[in-house]
């Protein structure tokens, strides 16, 4: 190595190990990789594509109320309707009903797999035990929480018919919804581990790198899933979902993981984390 650049490189790893703010980063840098942020991100992107979203299309189907695909094509970008399905839509409404019950249980109950994933999540990040069967309501409410959440973050979009302040309103309710979702879902799945300011942290921050992901969604998706959908058809949109799940389980692990960072520090953010000012 060039000796100018080892002198670049022993400079920058004396500035991390000399003041806080470097401390504090390089405890960032290294929290997101004993996470696995890539691995874990996978594995919860995963979960929520085969977990989370049937539990929002079976409570669609079954109570009539449309928002939660309302709120797939606000978040994803296309429209759950447009999709092919054939003959089979062709059911009787009392068939339906009647396999709604059945189904919407037999998704919830597999549908725990996504909290449970989530919830080792944050056990490795805050180091405390994972929780077992015997709360496993903390599963089950994780999981309401989460898909309720989409459905209202889909309602949300009404609010842009207002007048001049449409769209900050949007923006605004979907940060206050996924704020209050992802404060009380770790809060919750390390059964009051953290205190009330981590949890809100790290609630606020998952809140705002959801919405900016959301954000930058609403540019590239549309253009993205057409492509995906002429090339390799549903094949294409279901290989997009996954992707862009993917980028918002990095933000959830992700947000998790520096606000543990910051929690253990000596700068301001810290000691106001940790309760010291």
């Amino acid at each position: 190595m060039p000796r100018t650049a080892a002198a670049v490189i022993d400079t920058a790893a004396g500035w991390l190990r000399g003041t806080p703010w470097g401390r504090t980063a390089g405890r960032v840098f290294q929290g997101l990789f004993e996470i696995e942020l890539v691995d874990r991100s996978l594995a919860l992107s995963a979960q929520i594509f085969t977990s989370v979203l049937p539990v929002i299309m079976a409570a669609t189907a079954l109570s009539g109320w449309h928002s939660a695909s309302g709120a797939i094509r606000f978040q994803f970008g296309f429209d759950l309707g447009a999709l092919p399905v054939g003959d089979a839509a062709q059911v009787s409404d009392s068939s339906l009903a009647a396999f709604g019950v059945v189904g919407l249980l037999m998704v919830v109950f597999s549908g725990t797999s996504f909290a449970r994933a989530l919830g080792r999540v944050y056990g490795a990040v805050w180091q405390v035990n994972s929780i077992g069967p015997r709360d496993a309501w903390r599963w089950f409410a994780a999981l309401f929480a989460v898909a309720l959440a989409v459905a209202l973050v889909g309602q949300t979009q009404n609010l842009a018919h207002v007048s001049y302040v449409g769209w900050p309103l949007v923006l605004a309710g979907e940060l206050v919804i996924w704020t209050l979702v992802w404060a009380f879902t770790p809060f919750l799945l390390t059964k009051g581990a953290l205190t009330g300011r981590v949890a809100w942290a790290t609630g606020l921050l998952t809140a705002t790198g959801l919405t900016a992901v959301h954000l930058a969604g609403r540019v590239v998706l549309p253009r993205i899933t057409a492509n995906a959908m002429r090339h390799f058809g549903p094949l294409g949109l279901a290989f997009t979902s996954v992707s862009w799940l993917f980028v918002m389980s990095v933000v959830i692990v992700g947000a998790a993981s520096i606000i543990k960072a910051f929690a253990q520090d000596e700068t301001v953010i810290g000691r106001f984390l940790h309760g010291s000012n």
